[in-house]
């Protein structure tokens, strides 16, 4: 593994987070953005990734979107952004473990709003409303697994 993809690892999404702000300029039609306004509205949506626009990651970032919106049509782009999405199925494991435990996992649909992170979210039971884990449904795979093991077996 790489350096830049180990320091990306903190960021959960990544890819999927460059494609919907891809997306969300081009949609704008917005292609001279500046650092400070990708800063700003990627601190709105994911405060915690980055702290300032002087990070390698970050400048690394926005010059990957910018060429991205500079190139690409909307529709390319929201292609792509779909297709970095986690299309296959729940893995199998974490519907198991959720029910041995008397939880149950949904994930979030990303054809519903182009600017939304597909993820996870834990809920107390299939018609439940409000998830317990992961509001916004925007825990990974290994973080609900992580979780749902910490429970006691019911």
């Amino acid at each position: 593994m790489t350096e830049k993809a180990t320091n990306t690892n903190r960021i959960n999404f990544y890819e999927e987070k460059k494609w919907i702000m891809a997306y969300w300029f081009k949609a704008r039609r917005n292609i001279n953005f500046s650092e400070n306004q990708m800063l700003t509205q990627w601190s709105i949506w994911w405060k915690e990734d980055f702290g300032s626009s002087s990070g390698q990651i970050f400048q690394d970032t926005f010059t990957w979107i910018k060429q991205i919106v500079r190139t690409m049509s909307k529709a390319e782009i929201k292609a792509k952004r779909h297709e970095v999405a986690d299309f296959s199925s729940m893995p199998p494991y974490i519907k198991q473990l959720a029910s041995r435990k008397g939880y149950y996992v949904k994930k979030c649909s990303t054809r519903k709003h182009p600017l939304r992170v597909s993820g996870y979210a834990i809920f107390k039971n299939e018609k439940d409303k409000k998830p317990i884990y992961g509001k916004k449904f925007n825990l990974t795979a290994q973080q609900i697994k992580e979780i749902l093991e910490a429970k006691e077996d019911k």
